[in-house]
């Protein structure tokens, strides 16, 4: 006997007479007289006709809602064009039908309201900054809605944040001014922090002048390190050599000269 179905939205499909397949994934409603009489398990199932009796087959897998170009007003009067995603599955078959014409819609619509809400309660920077803590408030508040008719929600997001071009440019270049203003700061920190390690070297060195001779070993070390280099030192450090001696003139015997007694 050929099976007699009608077209439903998507993941539903509802028979009249011959076979009825359910699937894993699938349940079905049974319905006799108009009367909703059990819930059907996956399985095959055979109507006859003249019996007025209708299976109607819901899919139960996860499922996503796309919730898009939702144009929102925030709290600082900043219009946004915000793409949302849902994830639900069906919790009660029953419930999902019977309390909603149409229970992804209702959904749609609750996340459409409760979004609406969220975005106006905060600013746009807010909005831009905070994503997972707003996420989580529609999430809260969608919940209890969508149980009520069977339905469960798993997770709501806000895919994408879209700005109007003119407050995209006043934010980047907020945004830039703020960097360059905290790249300024930084710099004068570590100028500060550079001169009072200035200042703090200059003092060890007034206490403890053999600090100052151990920099000028250094340097010396430093520089004799390079080949080529030729580094002299005098008996008393860097002090310069005494002026080498003059030659006697002919005839004339070389004699020392000596300081007054």
């Amino acid at each position: 006997m050929a099976s007699t179905y009608f077209n439903y939205p998507i993941g539903q499909r509802q028979f009249t007479s011959g076979v009825a397949t359910i699937y894993e994934y699938e349940r079905g409603l049974l319905y006799s007289r108009g009367k909703f009489a059990r819930v059907l398990e996956p399985g095959r199932y055979r109507v006859w006709p003249f019996t007025y009796r209708r299976i109607v087959v819901i899919d139960i897998r996860r499922a996503s809602a796309q919730i898009v170009n939702q144009k929102l007003l925030t709290a600082d009067q900043i219009m946004v064009t915000l793409n949302i995603v849902a994830d639900y599955e069906v919790a009660d078959i029953a419930a999902a039908v019977h309390k909603t014409a149409d229970f992804r819609a209702q959904l749609c619509e609750d996340v459409q309201l409760t979004a609406r809400n969220a975005v106006g309660a905060v600013t746009v920077d807010a909005l831009l900054n905070e994503r997972v803590r707003i996420n989580g408030e529609i999430l809260e508040e969608v919940k209890p809605l969508a149980d009520a008719y069977g339905v469960r929600v798993l997770n709501v997001g806000i895919k994408d944040v879209i700005l109007a071009p003119k407050v995209r440019d006043l934010l980047m270049k907020e945004a830039e001014a703020k960097r360059i203003a905290q790249a300024t700061l930084i710099g004068a920190r570590e100028e500060v922090a550079a001169l009072r390690a200035l200042a703090n070297a200059a003092r060890l060195a007034a206490e403890h002048p053999q600090l100052l001779r151990l920099r000028e070993l250094d340097a010396v070390r430093a520089f004799a390190q390079t080949p080529g280099n030729t580094v002299v030192v005098g008996v008393n450090g860097l002090t310069p050599l005494p002026a080498p001696r003059k030659r006697p003139a002919n005839g004339e015997s070389e004699t020392e000269t000596g300081g007054e007694e």
